[in-house]
C-alpha cells in the first residue's frame, strides 16, 4: 500500500481501522473464567431485554441513548422515546392506538419549566415528545408489526416493523437531519398531529391525491414539514391528519421540520445522502474521528447536525459549517448544520491540548506546606487506622474505600512528606494488598457474575434479592463506570507501586475484566459492548442501565465518570498499555469539553435557559430533561457534591477556577452547613476540598478538622487543596 497516496482523512480511516482491530484489554483468551465469575442467566427472570434477539457472542448495549427500545418494563408494554436530537423518536406498536409505527417531534418547541422559585429559577425543564408525524402503513391497521432492533452501531441503532407481507425499518442516529423509513413492500400512512391545512399549496380535501416525490405539509398553526420520497408517490389525502398511498410501496421517505433556521431549500439540496449508522474511531491521543455509513446520492455531502462541544473541535478540512442552518437539542443547547466535504463521509476532531495526567498533582507539594500542615504525622494516622472492605458491602462504597486507601500509599511515596523513610509506605501497601483480596477472589457475599443475556459484570445481589436498585442497580447495569473506576484506579496504584506483588497478575486479571465491562474498545469483542457507559457523540457517559425511563437516560456524577477515564489512564500507564493510555487521554480530553458545557455552568454559558443556569450545576442531565436534583438528596450541597467526588489530580483540568468561584460565590456559600461552620457534615469536607483551588487559606483550616466524606482521608484532603492551585 502507499500510504504517500492517500488523503489525509483516507489515512486518518485506514490507521484508526487497523488500530481498533488491534484494540483489546485482554492480552490472552477473552472469555470470562467462569472460575473467577461465575456465568448467570438470571436477567432473563429480572430483567430481559425486549425487542431484540439474544444471539450468543453478540453483546447487547445497556447503557446507551437508545436503549428505552429494549429495556425491561414490567409495568408497561409501553416503548418510551428516545432522543437522537435534535428529534425525539418513538416506537408506536401498542394495540391501542390507530398508527403503528415511527413517530417523530421536534422536543424543543415544547419545553417546559418546573414551578418557578420566587427569584425566577426553575427546578427542572424538560420537553414534551408529541408525536408530530407517523410514518406508518395501512397494512399495520390490521396487524400489530413485530419489532426488533436488527443492528447498532458506535452512532446508532436500525430497527423495523414487520409484518407478514413486508416491513418498515429506520436508521436512527445521532444528530440526524431527517427521520427516514425505508419501505419494504408496505403501503405508507401517514399521520400528521396538527391537522393540515395544505400539502404542496393545495387545500386539504379528503380524497384529493398529490403525486410527486417532494411534499410540503403545513399545518393550521402554521407548522411546517417536509416529506421527500425516492421515487414518485401519490398520496390520498384520507383525513386532514392522514395521508396514504393505494398501494405497496418499496423505497425511503424522509420526514424534516421546516423552520426558520432550515428553509426547505437546504433539504431539498441534502435530501439524497441517507445516513445509516456511524462509527467512532480514535487515531491518536489528539484526534479521533466519526466515519459515517450512509447510502443514497451523497455527491453534495452528508448534512448532520453537530452539538456545541464538537464544533469547538471539528477539523474543517473534513466539514464545512451550512451558515445559519441549526435546529436546537433538548438539553445540549443549539445544534450546528454541518456538510461532509469528502467521499469519506468523515468528521475528524482535533484535541491537541497537552493536559499533565499522572498519580500526582501537577504542581508539587513544598516541604514548607508539608510541615505547615503537619502532613506526615497525619498521613500516619491515617494509614495506622483501622481500615475495612465489607464483603457483605456495597460493590460501590467498597470501591470508594479502596481508592481512599490507595490513594493513602501515593502520599507514603512522595519524599516531600517522608523524606527517605519507607515505613508508612511499606506498611500502606501490606494493608492495602490484604485489604483488597475479596476483590481478587471474587470472593463477596454477592459475587460478581458474567451475565450472559447482556454480555457483562455485573453484582449478583439483585439477582437474589429480587430488588433493581440494590447497589445502586449495578445488577441491572447502573453506574457501571462509577464503581468500577475506583477498584481500577486501586489497581493501577498497585501495579505503580508494588509491581512485583505476588498477586499481581490476579489483580490484572479481574481489573481487566472490569475494562472491558465499561469501555472495551474492541467492537468484535464476543463478551463485552462496546464502550458501554461512553458516549463519543454526547462526549460523557450514561449511567442508566437496562431499566425504562421516561425522560431516557441520565447522568449525574461526572467527576467520577471523568475518574473512570482517569483511572484507565493511570492503570494503562501503570502496566505499560500505549493504547489504553491514548483511548483514556482522548476520552479525558472530550469528557472534559462536555462537561465544561453541558454540566458545569458558568455565567457565560449559553446552553441552558437563563433561569436554570444560576444553579450553576444541574444533578441530573437526562435526555429529555434537566433536574437540579440528585437520586438520593435534594440538599443543594449534595447535588453539587456530587459532582466533586472523588477528588484526584485531573480534577484540577476538569473544573475551572472561574466555575468554581462562581459556584462558591453563588450557591455554596450560602449553604448552611458552610455559613455556620458545620464540621460534623462530612459534606463540608468536599466543598472545601474544592474550594481550596481558589482560597486555600480559607480552605485549609477547615479541612484540618470537617469530618471526612467517606472516600476521603484528611492526609489526602489537605495533600490535595495543597496542591491544586
Amino acid at each position: 500500500m502507499k500510504l504517500w497516496l492517500l488523503s489525509a482523512v483516507g489515512l486518518h480511516a485506514w490507521l484508526a481501522a487497523t488500530s481498533e482491530a488491534q484494540d483489546t484489554w485482554e492480552s490472552g483468551d477473552l472469555t470470562p473464567p467462569q472460575t473467577l465469575v461465575p456465568y448467570s442467566t438470571g436477567q432473563l427472570s429480572l430483567c430481559t431485554p425486549r425487542n431484540i434477539d439474544i444471539v450468543a457472542g453478540k453483546p447487547i448495549p445497556t447503557n446507551t441513548w437508545w436503549g428505552n427500545l429494549i429495556t425491561c418494563d414490567p409495568s408497561s408494554n409501553v416503548t418510551q422515546p428516545i432522543w437522537p436530537n435534535p428529534f425525539a423518536i418513538s416506537v408506536e406498536t401498542v394495540n391501542t392506538q390507530s398508527l403503528h409505527g415511527f413517530a417523530m417531534g421536534y422536543p424543543f418547541r415544547y419545553r417546559y419549566f418546573g414551578n418557578l422559585s420566587p427569584s425566577g429559577e426553575a427546578p427542572f425543564y424538560g420537553h414534551v415528545a408529541h408525536k408530530e408525524v407517523i410514518l406508518s402503513a395501512t397494512e399495520f391497521a390490521g396487524t400489530v408489526p413485530i419489532v426488533r432492533v436488527t443492528d447498532w452501531s458506535d452512532l446508532g441503532v436500525s430497527v423495523a416493523l414487520s409484518i407478514a407481507s413486508g416491513k418498515l425499518e429506520s436508521n436512527i442516529v445521532s444528530g440526524m437531519a431527517f427521520v427516514t423509513g425505508t419501505y419494504t413492500q408496505l403501503s405508507p400512512r401517514i399521520g400528521i398531529q396538527v391537522p393540515m391545512q395544505s400539502i404542496n399549496g393545495l387545500s386539504i380535501t379528503v380524497g384529493r391525491v398529490v403525486t410527486g416525490r417532494k411534499f410540503l405539509i403545513t399545518t393550521v398553526s402554521n407548522l411546517q414539514w417536509v416529506i421527500y420520497t425516492n421515487t414518485d408517490v401519490s398520496l390520498t389525502i384520507e383525513t386532514n391528519q392522514v395521508l396514504r398511498t393505494s398501494s405497496p410501496f418499496t423505497g425511503t421517505m424522509r420526514v424534516a421540520p421546516v423552520v426558520t433556521e432550515v428553509p426547505v431549500t437546504v433539504y431539498d439540496m441534502y435530501k439524497d445522502c441517507i445516513v445509516l449508522g456511524g462509527d467512532v474511531a480514535v487515531v491518536s491521543d489528539a484526534q479521533y474521528q466519526f466515519q459515517w455509513r450512509t447510502m443514497g446520492d451523497c455527491t453534495n455531502g452528508l448534512f448532520h447536525y453537530a452539538l456545541p462541544h464538537q464544533m469547538e473541535t471539528i477539523d474543517a478540512s473534513t466539514v464545512r459549517e451550512v451558515t445559519g442552518v441549526s435546529l436546537r437539542s433538548t438539553v445540549r443547547g443549539q445544534m450546528r448544520a454541518l456538510v461532509t466535504r469528502t467521499t469519506a463521509m468523515t468528521w475528524l476532531f482535533n484535541e491537541p491540548a497537552s493536559i499533565p495526567i499522572t498519580f500526582y498533582p501537577r504542581y508539587r507539594l513544598t516541604t514548607q506546606d508539608a510541615s505547615q500542615q503537619n502532613l506526615l504525622n497525619q498521613l500516619v494516622t491515617d494509614i495506622q487506622s483501622t481500615w475495612s472492605i465489607a464483603t457483605t458491602g456495597s460493590f460501590y462504597f467498597n470501591g470508594k474505600a479502596a481508592q481512599k486507601y490507595a490513594s493513602l500509599c501515593l502520599m507514603a511515596n512522595d519524599p516531600t512528606i517522608v523524606g527517605s523513610d519507607i515505613t508508612p509506605l511499606r506498611r500502606c501497601l501490606t494493608k492495602l494488598a490484604a485489604i483488597i483480596t475479596p476483590f481478587l477472589d471474587n470472593s463477596w457475599t454477592y459475587k460478581l457474575n458474567y451475565d450472559r443475556v447482556y454480555g457483562g459484570i455485573v453484582s449478583s445481589e439483585s439477582f437474589t434479592s429480587g430488588n433493581l436498585n440494590a447497589d445502586f442497580g449495578n445488577t441491572v447495569y447502573n453506574d457501571h463506570h462509577y464503581h468500577y473506576g475506583y477498584w481500577v484506579y486501586t489497581a493501577a496504584v498497585m501495579n505503580y507501586l508494588y509491581p512485583k506483588w505476588t498477586r499481581i497478575d490476579d489483580l490484572n486479571r479481574m481489573t481487566r475484566l472490569l475494562l472491558r465491562d465499561v469501555a472495551t474498545p474492541n467492537s468484535v469483542d464476543p463478551f463485552f459492548p462496546k464502550f458501554r457507559h461512553y458516549d463519543w457523540y454526547r462526549g460523557h457517559s450514561y449511567s442508566h442501565g437496562v431499566t425504562t425511563f421516561a425522560d431516557g437516560k441520565d447522568e449525574e456524577s461526572t467527576s467520577e465518570d471523568v475518574n473512570f477515564a482517569y483511572a484507565m489512564y493511570l492503570y494503562g500507564q501503570a502496566t505499560g498499555h500505549a493504547r489504553m493510555t491514548t483511548i483514556s487521554r482522548m476520552m479525558i480530553k472530550v469528557t472534559s469539553r462536555a462537561i465544561q458545557r453541558y454540566f458545569l455552568m458558568e455565567a457565560s454559558s449559553t446552553v441552558h435557559p437563563d433561569n436554570f443556569k444560576t444553579h450553576k450545576a444541574p444533578g441530573i442531565l437526562f435526555d429529555n430533561k434537566v433536574d437540579y436534583a440528585t437520586w438520593f438528596s435534594a440538599e443543594r450541597y449534595c447535588i453539587h457534591g456530587i459532582q466533586m467526588i472523588p477528588i484526584t489530580p485531573i480534577t484540577d483540568f476538569v473544573r475551572t477556577r472561574t466555575f468554581i468561584q462562581e459556584e462558591w460565590d453563588t450557591v455554596l456559600s450560602k449553604e448552611a452547613i458552610v455559613v455556620n461552620g458545620d464540621v460534623s457534615n462530612p459534606w463540608l469536607s468536599l466543598l472545601y476540598a474544592n474550594y481550596a483551588r481558589v482560597n486555600r487559606a480559607q480552605a485549609l483550616p477547615m479541612l484540618q478538622k470537617t469530618e471526612m466524606d467517606d472516600g476521603l482521608t484528611r492526609s489526602w484532603a489537605l495533600y490535595m487543596a495543597l496542591q491544586l492551585y
